[in-house]
Parts: structure tokens; C-alpha cells; sequence
């Protein structure tokens, strides 16, 4: 091979091994923040979250309702973290398909973000502007203030006549 070309080559390959490089250190840093991220929102679900939902679910069962809360996530990937209070809801008609009806809100782990959402089983879902995201915050903004106003914010709504 020509020095020319030896010479081209090597610096087509250092080219290349430096791009690699950068975006090899760029993606562990985006994964070290994610991890970051992931575990500032465990501590807030355990310690904020949690224990919000657990002081409306108290009042809700002292009230004759049915509130569960469940905590999912992936942990080997740090994906898919959530927590999500049910409530089941009476005086609204049940269907064959969905024989308790429940509404739920969710709060989970989004890039950085704590997501917060609203589901609900179709006979609640007739309400206009119901379900649906309610909003993204970063962990520090998590208080339990927040955490207990959207969740009473969506049972206002659930529990309003229409």
C-alpha cells in the first residue's frame, strides 16, 4: 500500500475512533443521568408520593371506596417506573366489560421527569378533558401538596355531578 493511502486510511480510522468515542461518552453520560434521575424518582415516590396516596386512600376507605396503590418498574433497565393509586368508583353504572368502575392516576418516571396521568374505565371516560396527561415536573417539584391536589383534583371531577 502506498504511504499516501496508509496515511489516508489511519486518519479516516482516527476520525472514526474519535466520533465513536464522543458519542460513546455522550451516551454513558445521558445513562448516568438517567440513572440519576431514576433513583431521585424511587426516593420521591417512597417518601413523597406513597405516602400522599396513603393518606387519601385512608380517607377514601373510611368512606366505604376501594383505593389500591401499586408500584411497577424495571429495575435492570430503570424503565417503566410508576406508581398508581385505583380507586373504584360506585353509583355509576357498571357494564359487562368492566365490572368495577375505577378511575386511576399514575405518576411515573419519564426521562428525567415525573409524569403524572389519568385513566379511566370507559363510562367515566364520557367526561370531556378527563383522562389524559395532567402534567410533567422534575422531582424537586414533587411535594406532597402537589401529589394530593391532582389526585383530588380528578376525584372533583369523578365525584361531580354531570
Amino acid at each position: 500500500m502506498k504511504e499516501q493511502d496508509k496515511s489516508y486510511l489511519k486518519s479516516i480510522m482516527k476520525e472514526f475512533d474519535q466520533k465513536l468515542t464522543k458519542s460513546k461518552d455522550a451516551k454513558d453520560q445521558r445513562e448516568s443521568q438517567g440513572d440519576a434521575f431514576y433513583v431521585e424518582f424511587k426516593q420521591v415516590r417512597a417518601q413523597v408520593i406513597r405516602p400522599a396516596m396513603e393518606d387519601i386512600g385512608n380517607e377514601l376507605k373510611s368512606g366505604g371506596y376501594i383505593a389500591e396503590i401499586l408500584e411497577v418498574g424495571d429495575e435492570r433497565s430503570k424503565r417503566d417506573a410508576k406508581i398508581t393509586m385505583i380507586i373504584a368508583v360506585s353509583g355509576i353504572p357498571t357494564s359487562g366489560n368492566a365490572p368495577a368502575n375505577t378511575v386511576s392516576i399514575s405518576f411515573s418516571y419519564s426521562s428525567g421527569y415525573v409524569a403524572i396521568s389519568v385513566d379511566a374505565i370507559p363510562s367515566i371516560k364520557n367526561r370531556t378533558g378527563f383522562f389524559g396527561p395532567r402534567g410533567k415536573y422534575v422531582a424537586a417539584e414533587i411535594t406532597t401538596d402537589l401529589v394530593q391536589q391532582k389526585i383530588l383534583d380528578v376525584l372533583g371531577e369523578v365525584f361531580s355531578p354531570r
